[in-house]
């Protein structure tokens, strides 16, 4: 009976440190296992990195157009705050503004060019880095499934084992590297080409904002300059309200003269060739 018991004593610390074998397999490569997904997440972290870089430098490039829009229309406002007043003046300067100011783009028209040059292009990021976000998605998928499989394929391949699993962890590790550095190559690649098709974009972008930018510059200067030189009487005013100043006048009727008619009488007859000026005025 005495002999018995001491079996069963026997049997059950075998069959303890059986079962204890089995489950402490996977405790000696743990900390091996948590570096390396310690490395994983760091990789894709820096293709996180790599890519908000890109998008963030872009954007920056992109909203300096916006910068554009805002000195343009400080300008178009002195512009408007320059004239106002010179309405006021008398009928002569308030037609000559009147005159010459509608060729002056609106605040309105100005921006909506420019925003339409750099939203065309924001358009565009994402499509730049489909490529490279995809390839993320993959290591990130891959990760998360496909080496995780692996490392459980391990454990339930070698429950009692301790040297063939750690060779099947080495393996599995190795082929994972082996992955990653190919998904590397692979993100780079697709980072560079969209830089490149960035760059263009960027570039079209900018020739787009520069030729609003002239234009609108151009069309104000000119404007301000007849604006000027029609008050100094250098430009016909071309309306009956306006006054040059000069004390000749002289008033043609459009009413009783048959302008139709080849010939008409002759309203500058007996006038001295010493006279100066003569502003003309037509009513109806």
């Amino acid at each position: 009976m005495r002999n018995l018991v001491v079996v069963l004593a026997l049997l059950i610390c075998v069959g303890s440190y059986g079962v204890l074998s089995a489950s402490n397999v996977t405790i000696h490569m743990e900390d091996y296992i948590r570096q390396n997904n310690r490395q994983y997440e760091a990789k894709l972290k820096k293709y996180e990195d790599e890519m908000a870089t890109f998008r963030d430098t872009y954007g920056r490039e992109l909203r300096a157009i916006s910068v554009q829009a805002d000195q343009l229309q400080i300008k178009l406002e002195e512009a408007t705050e320059r004239l106002r007043p010179v309405e006021l003046i008398d009928s002569w300067h308030k037609q000559c503004v009147q005159n010459y100011t509608a060729s002056i783009p609106t605040i309105a028209t100005m921006r909506t060019a420019l925003t339409s040059c750099s939203t065309g292009a924001q358009n565009n990021l994402n499509s730049h880095l489909q490529n490279s976000v995809n390839t993320y998605n993959t290591l990130k998928n891959y990760y998360a499934s496909n080496v995780k499989a692996l490392f459980n394929d391990c454990e339930k391949r070698h429950p009692a084992s301790q040297q063939n699993y750690t060779d099947c962890i080495t393996a599995a590790i190795a082929t994972a590297n082996a992955y990653t550095i190919a998904n590397q190559k692979n993100f780079n690649t697709y980072m560079q080409q969209a830089s490149c098709a960035a760059n263009t974009r960027i570039n079209q972008a900018w020739e787009c904002a520069f030729t609003t930018v002239h234009s609108t510059i151009t069309a104000l200067g000119v404007s301000l300059r007849l604006i000027d030189d029609c008050i100094a009487n250098k430009l016909a005013c071309a309306s009956v309200s306006c006054t040059t100043g000069c004390k000749n006048h002289m008033v043609i009727s459009l009413s009783e003269n048959d302008f139709l008619n080849a010939t008409i009488n002759n309203p500058f007859f007996g006038l001295n060739s010493k006279l100066g000026c003569l502003e003309m005025k037509f009513k109806v």
